[in-house]
C-alpha cells in the first residue's frame, strides 16, 4: 500500500522567528495578498500581544478586528467562523497557545481561508501543524486540517513564558519518542504507511530535547528557541506523512482518554503525553528510565499527585486509552482490560 495513497505536502509558506518578530505580520499578510483580518485570541493574549498586532497592522493599512477565545470547543470555532463572515476577512491570526491557535485553524478551514500561527508559549506542537484537537460535548476530536500559511515566533514574548509551558512544549516532543515506534509498529502488524523521513524527523526532535533536557538551567533563551524549532519541525514532519501519526501514538490516546473521563482536569496537554510517554514506553520495551529522568529534569508531573489527576482516572484511562481512536499502537497489542493490569502497569512506572 506504500503509493497507494496520494496526498498533497503542504507546508507553511514563511515562518519567521526572533525578537520583535511580530512586526513582521503586515508583510506576511500583504504578501499573502490580505487586507482584512481577525485576530483569534484569549482575553490575556489580547492584553499582552494582541492589541499591539492590530494597533500594528491598522497602522500598515490592514483592517483588523478580534474575536475572543475561551475554549477549544466547536460553540468557539463556530463563534470565529461566524464573525469572520460577517466581516468577510480574508485571514485570520491565531495568536496564544494550543488553544487559540486551534480554534483559529479549524475556522480556517471551514472558510477555506489562510491563517497565521502567532505562538506566544511554546507549549504545544500544533503552532506549526495541520493537526487540531477541538472539544465536541466530552470528546476531544483531533482534526487534520491545513498547516498554517506563515508562523511567527517572536521570542519576545515566548522567551519570557512561565516554565511551565517551555516543560509542557518538551513534553509533547518527547512523546514522539514512543509515537513513532507505534507507527513502525502499525507498519509491521497491519501494513501501514510508514513515512521513514517523517518518522525521522520526529524522533530526531525528541532526541533533541531529551539531550538537551537541562539547557533551560542554564541559558533559558537558547533552550526555548531550540524547543520551538523541535516543535515547528514535529509540524512539518505531520505535513510530509499527511497525518499525526509522527508526532500522537498511545501516549498521545492516553491523555485523550484523560480528558475525556476527567474534563475538569488542569494538566496541560503536553505533561499529560509526557506522562503517557512513560507508561508506553515501558510497554514498547523502551528505554522508560531515560523517559521517567527527562521528564523530572524538565520539572514535568511525575506521578499521579503531581499532575493532580486522581489514581482512578489514571487506571480507567489506560483501559480506555485504546478505544479513544481506530489508531493500531502497542495498547492493541497489550490490550490492558484488567483494573489490577493497569495499576500493576502505573505503579511499575512510578506513576501511583
Amino acid at each position: 500500500m506504500l503509493f497507494k495513497k496520494i496526498h498533497v505536502i503542504k507546508t507553511s509558506w514563511r515562518i519567521c522567528i526572533g525578537e520583535g518578530a511580530n512586526k513582521i505580520i503586515p508583510k506576511f499578510l500583504e504578501e499573502l495578498g490580505i487586507s482584512s483580518s481577525l485576530i483569534v485570541c484569549g482575553e490575556n493574549t489580547f492584553r499582552l500581544a494582541g492589541r499591539k498586532v492590530e494597533k500594528n497592522l491598522i497602522k500598515n493599512g490592514i483592517e483588523a478586528s478580534f474575536a475572543l477565545v475561551e475554549k477549544p470547543d466547536f460553540e468557539n470555532v463556530k463563534k470565529v467562523w461566524k464573525k469572520a463572515k460577517i466581516e468577510k476577512v480574508q485571514g485570520l491570526i491565531g495568536i496564544g497557545g494550543g488553544k487559540n491557535i486551534d480554534v483559529a485553524k479549524t475556522a480556517a478551514f471551514k472558510l477555506k481561508i489562510p491563517y497565521l500561527s502567532v505562538p506566544t508559549i511554546p507549549s504545544h506542537d500544533g503552532i506549526a501543524s495541520p493537526c487540531s484537537s477541538i472539544f465536541k460535548e466530552k470528546k476531544k476530536l483531533s482534526l487534520f486540517l491545513e498547516p498554517p500559511a506563515g508562523i511567527v515566533v517572536d521570542m519576545n514574548y515566548l522567551s519570557k513564558a512561565p516554565l511551565r509551558f517551555f516543560s509542557a512544549g518538551a513534553g509533547d516532543v518527547i512523546a514522539k519518542y514512543t509515537a513513532v515506534t507505534d507507527w513502525e509498529l502499525a507498519k509491521e502488524k497491519k501494513n501501514e504507511y510508514y513515512g521513514e523521513y517523517a518518522g525521522k524527523i520526529s524522533s530526531l526532535a525528541a532526541s533533541i530535547i531529551i539531550e538537551n533536557s537541562s539547557r533551560y538551567k542554564e541559558d533559558y533563551k537558547s533552550a526555548v528557541r531550540l524547543l520551538v524549532e523541535a516543535l515547528i519541525s514535529c509540524g512539518y514532519a505531520m505535513s510530509i506523512a499527511g497525518s499525526s501519526r509522527p508526532c500522537s501514538g498511545s501516549e498521545h490516546l492516553f491523555a485523550h482518554a484523560i480528558d475525556f473521563l476527567y474534563p475538569e482536569n488542569q494538566a496541560l496537554h503536553g505533561e499529560k503525553v509526557a506522562l503517557g510517554t512513560l507508561i508506553m514506553s515501558y510497554l514498547q520495551g523502551k528505554d522508560y528510565e531515560l523517559i521517567g529522568k527527562t521528564i523530572e529534569t524538565l520539572r514535568l508531573p511525575r506521578n499521579y499527585e503531581e499532575i493532580q489527576i486522581p489514581k482512578e482516572i489514571l487506571v480507567k484511562a489506560l483501559i480506555k486509552a485504546r478505544k479513544i481512536r481506530k489508531r493500531y499502537t502497542i495498547l492493541d497489542e497489550v490490550k490492558i482490560k484488567e483494573k489490577s493490569e493497569a495499576e500493576k502497569i502505573l505503579k511499575k512506572v512510578d506513576i501511583i
